[in-house]
Protein backbone atom coordinates (compact mmCIF):
# COMPACT_ATOMS: atom_id res chain seq x y z
CA UNK A 1 0.00 0.00 0.00
CA UNK A 2 1.02 3.44 -0.64
CA UNK A 3 2.33 5.89 2.18
CA UNK A 4 -0.07 8.20 1.42
CA UNK A 5 -3.27 5.93 0.77
CA UNK A 6 -2.59 4.49 4.27
CA UNK A 7 -2.50 7.94 5.80
CA UNK A 8 -5.61 8.86 4.40
CA UNK A 9 -6.86 5.07 4.81
CA UNK A 10 -6.03 4.79 8.65
CA UNK A 11 -9.26 4.59 10.71
CA UNK A 12 -9.77 3.56 14.43
CA UNK A 13 -10.86 0.02 15.20
CA UNK A 14 -12.94 -1.67 18.20
CA UNK A 15 -14.58 -4.12 16.31
CA UNK A 16 -11.66 -7.17 15.19
CA UNK A 17 -12.14 -10.76 14.03
CA UNK A 18 -11.23 -13.76 15.83
CA UNK A 19 -8.25 -14.38 14.00
CA UNK A 20 -4.61 -14.36 15.23
CA UNK A 21 -2.04 -11.66 13.20
CA UNK A 22 0.81 -13.57 11.34
CA UNK A 23 4.25 -13.21 13.55
CA UNK A 24 5.55 -12.24 10.28
CA UNK A 25 3.08 -9.21 10.57
CA UNK A 26 3.60 -8.26 14.54
CA UNK A 27 7.47 -8.24 13.94
CA UNK A 28 7.27 -5.58 10.72
CA UNK A 29 4.85 -3.23 12.84
CA UNK A 30 7.32 -3.36 15.29
CA UNK A 31 10.30 -2.41 13.02
CA UNK A 32 8.35 0.01 12.19
CA UNK A 33 7.80 1.75 15.43
CA UNK A 34 11.79 1.17 16.32
CA UNK A 35 12.31 3.51 13.16
CA UNK A 36 10.30 6.40 14.39
CA UNK A 37 12.66 9.67 14.65
CA UNK A 38 13.74 10.85 18.48
CA UNK A 39 15.76 13.95 19.74
CA UNK A 40 19.68 12.81 19.61
CA UNK A 41 18.50 9.31 18.59
CA UNK A 42 17.79 8.95 22.01
CA UNK A 43 15.20 5.78 21.23
CA UNK A 44 13.17 6.68 24.50
CA UNK A 45 10.79 3.58 24.34
CA UNK A 46 10.17 0.20 24.99
CA UNK A 47 7.19 -2.58 23.92
CA UNK A 48 5.10 -4.79 25.62
CA UNK A 49 3.56 -7.53 23.19
CA UNK A 50 0.82 -8.51 24.59
CA UNK A 51 -1.03 -11.84 22.78
CA UNK A 52 -2.10 -14.20 25.72
CA UNK A 53 -6.26 -14.47 26.56
CA UNK A 54 -5.73 -14.61 30.30
CA UNK A 55 -3.21 -11.70 29.66
CA UNK A 56 -5.99 -9.86 27.34
CA UNK A 57 -8.80 -9.97 29.67
CA UNK A 58 -6.45 -8.51 32.57
CA UNK A 59 -6.15 -5.84 30.59
CA UNK A 60 -9.86 -5.54 30.04
CA UNK A 61 -11.12 -5.95 34.31
CA UNK A 62 -8.19 -3.00 34.91
CA UNK A 63 -9.43 -0.46 32.32
CA UNK A 64 -13.17 -1.51 33.40
CA UNK A 65 -11.56 -0.62 36.70
CA UNK A 66 -10.22 2.39 35.96
CA UNK A 67 -13.58 3.75 33.38
CA UNK A 68 -15.52 3.38 36.51
CA UNK A 69 -13.44 5.60 38.73
CA UNK A 70 -12.65 8.28 35.94
CA UNK A 71 -9.23 7.87 36.88
CA UNK A 72 -8.23 7.60 32.97
CA UNK A 73 -4.48 8.22 31.49
CA UNK A 74 -6.05 10.57 28.43
CA UNK A 75 -9.13 11.58 28.04
CA UNK A 76 -10.48 12.27 24.75
CA UNK A 77 -13.84 14.24 23.48
CA UNK A 78 -15.21 11.19 21.74
CA UNK A 79 -16.16 10.68 25.71
CA UNK A 80 -18.04 14.00 26.17
CA UNK A 81 -21.60 13.60 25.95
CA UNK A 82 -24.68 15.29 26.71
CA UNK A 83 -25.68 14.83 30.21
CA UNK A 84 -28.87 12.45 30.52
CA UNK A 85 -32.03 14.00 32.27
CA UNK A 86 -32.36 13.50 36.00
CA UNK A 87 -28.21 12.87 36.72
CA UNK A 88 -26.83 15.92 38.49
CA UNK A 89 -24.39 14.84 40.68
CA UNK A 90 -21.82 13.35 37.32
CA UNK A 91 -20.45 14.91 34.43
CA UNK A 92 -21.80 14.03 31.03
CA UNK A 93 -18.40 12.84 30.29
CA UNK A 94 -18.46 10.64 34.13
CA UNK A 95 -21.76 9.29 32.07
CA UNK A 96 -20.22 8.39 28.93
CA UNK A 97 -17.03 7.01 30.43
CA UNK A 98 -19.24 4.33 32.16
CA UNK A 99 -21.27 3.67 29.05
CA UNK A 100 -18.44 2.92 26.66
CA UNK A 101 -17.58 -0.33 25.88
CA UNK A 102 -14.30 -1.67 26.44
CA UNK A 103 -15.32 -5.76 25.54
CA UNK A 104 -12.99 -5.27 22.21
CA UNK A 105 -9.86 -5.59 24.48
CA UNK A 106 -10.94 -9.30 25.34
CA UNK A 107 -10.97 -10.07 22.00
CA UNK A 108 -8.36 -8.15 20.12
CA UNK A 109 -5.61 -10.40 19.60
CA UNK A 110 -2.56 -8.29 19.46
CA UNK A 111 -1.46 -5.44 21.95
CA UNK A 112 1.14 -3.57 22.09
CA UNK A 113 2.09 -1.62 25.17
CA UNK A 114 4.08 1.27 24.48
CA UNK A 115 6.66 2.44 27.45
CA UNK A 116 7.96 5.66 27.60
CA UNK A 117 11.80 6.12 28.96
CA UNK A 118 11.60 10.02 30.72
CA UNK A 119 15.29 9.69 31.59
CA UNK A 120 17.63 8.98 28.87
CA UNK A 121 21.46 9.29 28.71
CA UNK A 122 21.43 11.86 26.50
CA UNK A 123 18.55 13.79 28.42
CA UNK A 124 19.44 13.21 32.27
CA UNK A 125 21.14 17.02 33.86
CA UNK A 126 21.47 16.38 37.26
CA UNK A 127 18.06 15.32 39.08
CA UNK A 128 16.25 17.04 35.54
CA UNK A 129 13.94 15.19 33.43
CA UNK A 130 12.61 16.19 30.49
CA UNK A 131 9.37 15.46 28.94
CA UNK A 132 10.71 14.72 24.65
CA UNK A 133 10.10 11.26 25.48
CA UNK A 134 6.26 11.71 24.63
CA UNK A 135 6.86 13.27 21.43
CA UNK A 136 9.18 10.59 20.30
CA UNK A 137 6.54 8.09 21.56
CA UNK A 138 3.66 9.51 19.68
CA UNK A 139 6.09 9.36 16.34
CA UNK A 140 6.27 5.36 17.72
CA UNK A 141 2.43 4.89 17.92
CA UNK A 142 2.20 6.81 14.51
CA UNK A 143 4.15 4.24 12.76
CA UNK A 144 2.33 1.66 14.35
CA UNK A 145 -0.67 2.71 13.20
CA UNK A 146 0.35 2.91 9.40
CA UNK A 147 2.22 -0.13 9.30
CA UNK A 148 -0.63 -1.81 10.03
CA UNK A 149 -2.84 0.27 7.98
CA UNK A 150 -0.41 -0.87 5.18
CA UNK A 151 -0.54 -4.73 6.07
CA UNK A 152 -4.20 -4.73 6.01
CA UNK A 153 -4.73 -4.81 10.00
CA UNK A 154 -7.32 -2.48 12.19
CA UNK A 155 -5.80 -0.33 14.93
CA UNK A 156 -6.58 1.47 17.97
CA UNK A 157 -4.48 4.04 19.85
CA UNK A 158 -5.88 3.06 23.44
CA UNK A 159 -5.27 5.72 26.52
CA UNK A 160 -8.35 5.03 28.58
CA UNK A 161 -7.06 2.94 31.39
CA UNK A 162 -5.75 3.56 35.03
CA UNK A 163 -1.43 4.52 34.97
CA UNK A 164 -0.64 2.61 38.28
CA UNK A 165 -2.42 -0.22 38.03
CA UNK A 166 -1.62 -1.08 34.53
CA UNK A 167 2.09 -0.63 35.21
CA UNK A 168 1.63 -2.64 38.33
CA UNK A 169 0.39 -5.84 36.31
CA UNK A 170 2.63 -5.07 32.97
CA UNK A 171 5.99 -5.13 35.09
CA UNK A 172 6.85 -1.67 33.90
CA UNK A 173 9.14 0.44 36.37
CA UNK A 174 7.96 3.47 38.06
CA UNK A 175 10.34 5.36 36.35
CA UNK A 176 9.15 4.25 33.04
CA UNK A 177 5.69 5.70 31.63
CA UNK A 178 3.25 3.78 29.93
CA UNK A 179 2.59 5.93 27.08
CA UNK A 180 -0.45 3.82 25.15
CA UNK A 181 -1.70 0.73 24.63
CA UNK A 182 -1.93 -0.07 20.81
CA UNK A 183 -4.90 -2.78 20.14
CA UNK A 184 -4.08 -4.34 16.34
CA UNK A 185 -6.00 -6.83 14.82
CA UNK A 186 -7.78 -8.01 11.49
CA UNK A 187 -11.11 -5.15 11.55
CA UNK A 188 -14.58 -6.70 11.59
CA UNK A 189 -16.28 -3.82 9.88
CA UNK A 190 -15.35 -0.78 8.13
CA UNK A 191 -14.54 2.05 9.64
CA UNK A 192 -16.55 5.45 8.87
CA UNK A 193 -14.62 8.32 7.50
CA UNK A 194 -13.89 10.55 10.23
CA UNK A 195 -13.42 13.70 7.72
CA UNK A 196 -10.90 16.25 8.05
CA UNK A 197 -11.75 20.64 8.54
CA UNK A 198 -10.97 22.22 5.16
CA UNK A 199 -6.92 21.72 4.90
CA UNK A 200 -6.80 26.03 4.24
CA UNK A 201 -8.43 26.50 7.72
CA UNK A 202 -5.43 24.73 9.05
CA UNK A 203 -2.35 26.72 7.40
CA UNK A 204 -1.01 30.02 8.36
CA UNK A 205 1.60 31.33 5.58
CA UNK A 206 4.67 33.35 5.88
CA UNK A 207 6.14 34.47 2.85
CA UNK A 208 8.41 37.26 3.34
Amino acid sequence: MDLFEAIRTRRSHRTFERREVEPEKIGAILDAAHWAPSPANSQPWEFILVTGEKSRRRLYELSEQAKKTGRVEVRGFSYVRPLPQGVAEESGEDVALRQYSLAFLKNVPVIIGVVGLPVSPTQQRGQETYDSYKYSCGAVIENILLAATALGLGSLWFTLFNQQLLRQFLGVDPSKHLVALVCIGYPAISAPDPGRLPLETKVRRLEI
